[in-house]
């Protein structure tokens, strides 16, 4: 669980640093995009982990 701790907080951070930097030079595309691909990862990174739990908990009650 740990590792998933620190993989949540490293995507954190890097969609919170994108999405500041965009919100400074917000008609920025560059920017933008980066934002984009970030937050992006974090929403994979959270389906993934509910898949998981939904397995797990799927699991343990039959």
């Amino acid at each position: 669980m740990d590792v998933n701790n620190q993989l949540l907080k490293e995507l954190l951070h890097k969609t919170d640093t994108a999405f500041q930097a965009l919100m400074d030079e917000p008609g920025s595309s560059e920017l933008q995009s980066a934002y984009d691909e970030a937050k992006l990862e974090l929403d994979r990174y959270v389906v993934k982990f509910r898949e998981q739990l939904q397995y797990r908990h799927g699991h343990k009650s039959r």
